[in-house]
């Protein structure tokens, strides 16, 4: 029974969480697309460590300690404001007002990423809730995720090595196709064609050699139409393009559920900043 309190009071501070971050990104005027070194952000009176991609609220002060850097999007003037500290600024809709220390360098970003990142939900920070430890656990492709590619590969965890059985079926629960197989990942086979824009359940269960019982996960994914997967492509900035927008495009790629490419474009920013991948954790 405590478990079980547990859990229920763990998935309402997720809600209310979930429901917190949605209630600022209606507010938001940018985002924190950098941070190196120790700052601070305060709005109404409340002070917090500033963290990537947190959102900017009308009148919030920031505060930078001597040597550390940030950089904020606003939404409005389609720029990027790079501070160095010691430095205390103001965020205001059409500028970054400097109360001390260096004023801020102002640079442009695609507008076409500062426009999607303008209506989108990015959650600083993955939710996770607490559940009883399962024997079998989903990875890839997470439930309710979004998938750009037509070949995806599906991967889990599992309490002990066994034959796996994998399944895969429409929304109506036609089987498209099954497979016994004994590794912890399995790919697409080239044959099978899913349809794009369509929704897709998939499972894993394998049979316990030590008590006999049956262990399944499943999850939910849908494959992007080819609208959805260009108008996502067409944001992605160019190899040269400043860091601050490769982390907007990685952000907006979990906004939209497209966790797969998510990673893939943390790695990339993790090769050039590794700090800069520990502070998102946001990557399920």
């Amino acid at each position: 029974m405590k478990m079980i309190m547990r859990s229920l009071l763990a998935i309402c501070a997720a809600t209310f969480a979930l429901l917190s971050a949605q209630a600022h990104a209606d507010a938001a005027l940018g985002m924190v697309l950098d941070v190196q070194g120790n700052g601070k952000m305060e709005v109404n009176g409340t002070s917090s460590k500033l963290q990537l991609l947190a959102y900017l609220q009308p009148k919030m002060q920031i505060t930078l300690e001597a040597g550390a850097r940030a950089s904020l999007s606003l939404y409005a003037t389609r720029a990027v404001y790079q501070l160095t500290g010691p430095a205390t600024v103001v965020v205001e809709k059409d500028g970054v007002i400097n109360l001390q220390g260096q004023k801020a360098v102002i640079k442009p970003m695609a507008e076409k990423l500062v426009r999607a990142a303008e209506t989108s939900n990015v959650i600083a920070g993955a939710v996770r809730m607490r559940q009883l430890p399962p024997r079998i656990l989903v990875v890839t492709p997470e439930n309710n995720s979004l998938l750009l590619g037509t070949r995806p590969a599906f991967n889990w965890i599992s309490a002990e090595a066994a034959e796996f059985d994998i399944s895969i079926h429409d929304m109506d629960e036609k089987l498209i196709l099954s497979e016994k197989i004994k590794e912890n990942t399995w790919q697409l086979p080239e044959k099978v064609k899913l349809e794009e824009g369509a929704t897709f359940r998939w499972q894993v269960s394998y049979v316990s050699a030590k008590d006999g019982k049956s262990n399944m996960a499943k999850a939910e994914f849908k494959l992007a139409s080819k609208a959805e997967a260009a108008s996502l492509n067409e944001l992605k900035p160019q190899e040269s393009a400043a860091m601050e927008e490769w982390v907007m495009y990685a952000a907006m790629l979990q906004s939209k559920r497209a966790f797969t490419e998510a990673r893939q474009v943390w790695q990339l920013i993790a090769r050039q900043r590794p700090d800069l991948q520990k502070m998102s954790e946001v990557a399920p």
